[in-house]
């Protein structure tokens, strides 16, 4: 799975709508899955002060600064892909955080009910409201 993989239009919505950034239902959506997968690790604030993340050799980033370490531009294509899975995050190492990607869709094939496409879709979407809500936390 890969951001370039997913419907140029439905990106491009998700994106138009949101003004280029995150808007609030997005954000929403973004920060129960926030809450469920990332919080442990990377703290309720998305600081990089999780619980969890204090055991790592190296401590989780600090998610609300990714926009202020790119030039002020929030590389939304850069994050979905190391939610996902495809992109190595240097500072893990051999990767530390979980492969998302495959986890979320092996969870979502567990429903008899949906096709592998159809996995693939909601996976797609439930990162990318992650990456959008990672968005709407950024300070300057």
């Amino acid at each position: 799975m890969s951001l370039k993989s997913l419907s140029t239009g439905i990106l491009t919505t998700i994106i138009v709508s949101a003004g280029g950034s995150a808007n609030a239902q997005d954000a929403f959506l973004g920060k129960s899955e926030f809450v469920q997968r990332c919080a442990v690790c990377h703290g309720e604030e998305g600081a990089g002060d999780g619980m969890v993340g204090e055991l790592f050799a190296t401590r989780p980033r600090d998610l609300r600064v990714i926009a202020r370490g790119n030039g002020g531009t929030f590389p939304l294509d850069a994050v979905y892909e190391s939610i996902d899975g495809q992109r190595d995050v240097a500072a893990h190492g051999w990767r530390e955080m979980p492969i998302w990607g495959d986890y979320l869709n092996a969870e979502a094939l567990e429903n008899r009910n949906i096709s592998a496409a159809d996995a693939a879709m909601v996976v797609e979407a439930r990162i990318v409201a992650l990456a959008l809500y990672i968005q709407s936390i950024q300070i300057p």
